[in-house]
């Protein structure tokens, strides 16, 4: 299951209050406090721009590896380049958009969106992506 404890590490050690990193993400201070406690998961374009903010790839602040940073991060979250990175690897091992679907507990109209790059995938399901395909999350959102 994703841990996004290391949020309030991450920005503890860099001595930024709640508020300012509210405020740099684009969201109330609230919101920004439920994440941290894990009572709400952060939206991915949130994830991304912290990351994007401190340098540290999405696995690492998701917990899921050591490494703080990769090198030549890119900056942003392009939803074409995340899509496609999805689409090529469902149709590599010859799965069906009705087959994610399946796996994620969403609609294939859901599934033909993402790859299309027309909405974002949730974070929590991008995960269990990920973690189905053994790819890491920094991989599929096209930030190395």
């Amino acid at each position: 299951m994703l841990n996004f404890e290391r949020l309030k590490a991450i920005r503890e050690d860099k001595d930024i209050k709640q508020e300012q990193m509210a405020s740099i993400l684009g969201v109330k201070r609230s919101t920004y406090s439920l994440w941290e406690l894990s009572i709400n998961i952060i939206p991915l374009k949130h994830l991304s721009k912290f990351s994007d903010y401190f340098n540290y790839s999405i696995d690492y602040i998701a917990g899921l590896e050591k490494e703080r940073k990769h090198k030549n991060q890119i900056k942003g979250l392009n939803l074409k380049t995340l899509g496609k990175n999805m689409k090529d690897i469902r149709t590599k091992k010859g799965l069906s958009q009705e087959n994610i679907a399946e796996i994620l507990g969403v609609s294939q109209a859901c599934i033909a969106k993402y790859e299309k790059g027309i909405i974002s995938i949730s974070t929590n399901n991008l995960y269990k992506f990920c973690k189905e395909f053994k790819i890491s999350l920094n991989k599929i959102c096209g930030k190395e």
